[in-house]
């Protein structure tokens, strides 16, 4: 009797541990396929700061059906990593984002490489560098959007400038050049104007975030 009264403890017993083991794993599994969903559905095919900022260049493919937002949505993606302040960043974002998506890759490689000019003006003059830029620029007008920065290249330049600083450098330099030039009527002239508005237009941009943060914490 005792036996009997042990073995069917005993089978009760490994009853309950394989329910409690069963129900644990239903559980655990049920827990991963939820997280699998969120992380699945976390992100749309909106076009904003909040939506790409973090998004993946696969669930872009997955998640954006028309070519060109497509490719929009990936030089948007770049736009986000183009500094760790999160104002010029977003100042990026939103210029680019006016624009067609090869417009606006140009537009972003050029940034890009600014950044990358910037680093390399400790041992040259910045303005030197500017014009060598435009030069390369008038002699080679064939870049096209479906061109890809490198990514040893994107790195080089991600790691090495992630400051504000070079944008009114930038600015800075490119206003004195078209002052030098614009009397001349030639090429340089035009770069050199374009250049300013450009960087204006990213100094207004990145001010208009910066003020609406200030006025946020006026109210508390």
């Amino acid at each position: 009797m005792i036996t009997s009264n042990i073995n069917a403890i005993r089978a009760t017993f490994q009853d309950t541990v394989t329910s409690t083991q069963n129900n644990t794993l239903t559980s655990f599994i049920s827990t991963l396929v939820t997280n699998k969903e969120v992380s699945t559905t976390a992100k749309t095919d909106v076009l904003t700061y909040e939506n790409i900022k973090g998004i993946t260049l696969e669930e872009i493919d997955t998640l954006f059906k028309n070519e060109d937002n497509k490719n929009m949505a990936k030089n948007l993606r770049l736009a986000t990593l183009f500094s760790n302040d999160d104002y010029l960043s977003k100042a990026l974002f939103n210029t680019v984002l006016g624009q067609a998506f090869n417009l606006g890759f140009s537009y972003l490689t050029d940034r890009y490489e600014d950044k990358n000019m910037f680093l390399s003006s400790k041992n040259n003059s910045l303005s030197d560098l500017l014009f060598s830029s435009f030069t390369n620029k008038i002699n080679n007008p064939n870049s096209k959007s479906t061109d890809v920065i490198s990514q040893d290249r994107l790195d080089e330049i991600l790691t090495a400038v992630n400051s504000f600083n070079f944008i009114s450098a930038l600015s800075n330099t490119s206003k004195k050049g078209y002052d030098k030039y614009k009397d001349e009527k030639n090429d340089y002239s035009f770069l050199y104007n374009d250049y300013n508005l450009k960087y204006q237009e990213l100094l207004y941009k990145y001010q208009e975030f910066e003020n609406i943060n200030k006025n946020i914490i006026k109210q508390f």
